[in-house]
């Protein structure tokens, strides 16, 4: 991981309520269109949407499907997509209004959309196999209130795009919008070879691979090729699960920002987006038993408001993936936190999983691991905790242990600690319940420039009751 150094700072932070000092109050923008090239974008989708229906029912086109239908179907189907593209491209318009982009779309039915920045929870944009031959990008908004899906601006050159990000980041945190993309510092990048073997050290993949050679082998011992072709779609399946897992993460890049860390991966479909300061909810460091051997983890992350909740660390060292854990949840040491075994009488439950549990919190988050093949350890600071539940099943509440589960944000991080002896579950619970009001109080709403960037030993010290300036969006 590159060493962090400081980042410049603007001059004024964002106002309450939604006000933007830095932001123009003259006005308005001009309108402005799509790409050019929107209609051929969105004409070859309806086109292969058409095709793929097709193909898939194909057994029970046969009959009907002829040269001639064919190529009479194209000269119809193709025209009319470039026609519904051109409509849809022709009659969408955009604009900045101070606060707020303005979005008008509909051919037969307007429909004008504000996304009012002070709502905006990020901005990313995606790049598509398709689009990326062409140079065009897509501009995917996350709103407070789940308006994700409906919000979205394709397709934008990609210089276009990134300018269109800077400008409404800038707005939205208060300072100049020309000031242009915020500075960023790389912390880790993905070395291919590293993902190649790490999904080679990966148990699914090589279980699949298993249980089709059971599948096959007898079959063919007995000289019938029936067992090939039922072991087909098996390995289909571990090559197309594979092959999306490397390409997913294929240059996977996190990078530190006074907007939060960027993250930016994809083989086909390269994305970027940004997780802003304070929206992390949870995180969970993963070590699989083959990565240990290599020190290797993951971590996961769930995040406030986002759909894409998820990998912020594909595969690093332990020491990697603290410092990324330090950076989203400053402060946190997770090293630091001692954990309670789970009594004697839990190995009657679970004999494989007591070993390695444990559960402790200290003053800012409480830490569950478990495991033994796959050692999870999950992280959620007490502010961020939802809601909290003791559960008990037959087994558990004859052995007297019970549960207690901490809830988050919708995400692939579930924090919960097992197989606790019941009164201490009680307790867990009324401690937690206090932990968390007093966290949530005293919790800094977050922003899309907060200011707080953890420190590293580099920056200077601000003299007492002076606030450290925020950085540009």
């Amino acid at each position: 991981m590159t060493p962090p150094g400081p980042l410049p700072a603007p001059s004024s932070p964002p106002g309450p309520s939604g006000v933007l000092p830095g932001a123009p109050d003259g006005p308005a923008a001009p309108y402005q269109r799509l790409h050019p090239l929107t209609p051929l974008m969105r004409g070859w989708a309806v086109v292969a949407a058409v095709l793929f229906f097709v193909a898939r029912n194909l057994r029970d086109l046969a009959q009907d499907i002829t040269p001639g239908r064919v190529g009479l179907g194209l000269l119809v189907l193709v025209p009319a997509a470039l026609g519904y593209g051109y409509l849809s491209w022709r009659f969408t318009r955009y604009r900045i209004e101070d606060h707020q982009l303005r979005v008008e779309t509909g051919v037969l039915f307007r429909r004008i959309r504000h996304l009012r920045l002070d709502r905006v929870q990020s901005i990313d944009i995606v790049r598509p196999l398709q689009a990326r031959i062409v140079g065009l990008a897509v501009l995917k908004f996350d709103l407070a209130g789940g308006e994700k899906d409906k919000s979205t601006l394709e397709y934008l050159s990609t210089r276009q795009a990134a300018q269109l990000r800077a400008e409404l980041l800038a707005r939205a945190a208060g300072v100049e919008p020309t000031a242009g993309e915020a500075p960023e510092r790389v912390l880790f990048r993905l070395d291919t070879g590293r993902l190649l073997a790490s999904i080679a050290l990966s148990l699914t993949p090589w279980t699949t691979l298993g249980f089709a050679v059971l599948l096959s082998l007898p079959l063919l011992l007995a000289g019938s090729w029936a067992g090939l072709f039922a072991a087909v779609p098996v390995l289909l399946g571990v090559w197309h699960t594979t092959f999306s897992h490397f390409a997913k993460e294929f240059s996977f890049t996190v990078a530190d920002s006074p907007d939060g860390l960027r993250i930016s991966a994809g083989l086909l479909e390269h994305r970027h987006h940004t997780v802003p300061p304070g929206r992390v909810q949870a995180v969970r460091i993963e070590q699989p038993l083959l990565w240990r051997r290599f020190g290797w983890a993951r971590v996961k992350i769930n995040v406030a408001g986002k759909d894409n909740s998820g990998t912020l660390l594909p595969v690093g060292s332990r020491a990697e993936a603290l410092a990324l854990l330090e950076r989203v949840l400053p402060g946190v040491r997770i090293d630091e936190v001692a954990l309670t075994p789970p009594p004697r009488r839990a190995r009657w439950l679970a004999p494989v999983f007591r070993s390695g549990s444990g559960c402790g919190a200290d003053d800012l988050v409480f830490v569950s691991r478990k495991g033994l093949i796959r050692r999870r350890t999950e992280v959620i600071p007490h502010a961020k905790v939802q809601s909290l539940a003791l559960t008990q099943g037959p087994l558990s509440g004859w052995l007297g242990l019970a549960a207690v589960r901490l809830h988050s944000t919708d995400g692939p991080v579930k924090v919960v600690a097992r197989l606790r002896d019941l009164a201490e579950a009680e307790r867990i619970l009324a401690e937690q319940a206090e932990r968390s009001r007093i966290g949530r109080r005293a919790d800094v709403p977050a922003r899309w420039v907060s200011g707080r960037l953890p420190s590293t030993g580099t920056e200077q010290e601000h003299p007492p009751g002076q606030k450290p300036e925020p950085g540009p969006a």
